[in-house]
């Protein structure tokens, strides 16, 4: 049998200078002429888990995009090699610290990592496709939702749009709550989901073994209060000339919400 490939797109492993554990980077291309400007992009985190997946759905949508509200743009996912330990490595590169369970693993990372996607990644993306710097956007899913809050709320600079997916909240609500009061020069753009079945067992969870441990852990992180109590908090904090959206999307849980926030993702990062 013959392997499936992605049309026009490609990854390749990316260090920090000075060396280190370097990144796996998969690059989705828009077909065409780029604008003046450049074009608009979306970078994705934990990209090993979903690249192939939005890149189908942002190639689909922009077929008609007048139908869509998707149209062309670069999708640049972060990942890592396959056989580096993705959960741990992950752990560190977005979070600032320790969070309110606590953790086996090393955390902090975050300003390093975030350092890296400003000074070596986008950089390069921008040598191999023109770019436009004022309509980037970061999506980040879960633990990766609590970083794109993070940054947003601490870095608003490094992208003009946030799209936070089932953000880990709970894992430092006080740090990201902190975060939004401080000055910023430039209204972000935040859109931020949760499944409907985040807070509570889906009806075909409730027989399972685990159920009742489930349940528990559920409860305690309140995915679904904590998102909305967040984006509440944000358009106040905020004022009126940022832009914050927020969707609980019925029917979905926190693994199947991923690719149905895809589609609203792109539409979100294109709507500027």
């Amino acid at each position: 049998m013959n392997p499936v490939t992605l049309p026009d797109a490609e990854w390749f492993d990316l260090a920090p200078p000075g060396g280190g554990a370097p990144w796996r980077i998969f690059l989705a291309r828009p077909q065409g002429e780029a604008p003046a400007a450049g074009f608009p992009t979306l970078f994705m985190l934990d990209a090993n888990a979903g690249f192939a997946t939005f890149t189908e759905v942002l190639r689909r949508g922009a077929v008609r995009p007048a139908a869509t509200g998707i149209g062309p743009m670069v999708l640049v996912g972060i990942g890592y090699p396959e056989e580096d330990d993705a959960r741990a490595r992950r752990h560190f590169d977005y979070t600032a610290g320790p969070g309110a369970e606590g953790s086996a693993r090393p955390t902090g990372g975050r300003d390093a990592f975030l350092a890296f996607i400003e000074q070596v990644l986008k950089p390069r993306i921008a040598r191999e496709v023109p770019l436009d710097p004022a309509r980037q956007t970061l999506f980040g899913h879960s633990l990766a939702g609590w970083f794109t809050l993070d940054v947003m709320a601490r870095d608003g600079g490094a992208f003009a749009a946030y799209v936070a997916v089932s953000p880990s909240l709970w894992w430092d609500e006080a740090r990201l709550d902190a975060g939004l009061a401080l000055p910023r020069a430039v209204p972000p753009r935040l859109s931020l989901m949760v499944g409907e079945w985040e807070q509570a067992l889906a009806p075909w969870q409730a027989e399972r073994p685990e159920a009742g441990e489930m349940a528990a852990r559920r409860a305690r992180r309140a995915m679904v209060d904590r998102a909305q109590g967040f984006a509440e908090r944000a358009r106040v904090t905020l004022g009126p000339e940022a832009e914050v959206r927020f969707e609980r999307l019925a029917g979905e849980d926190h693994a199947s919400i991923l690719p149905a926030a895809m589609a609203r993702a792109l539409r979100f990062a294109l709507a500027a």
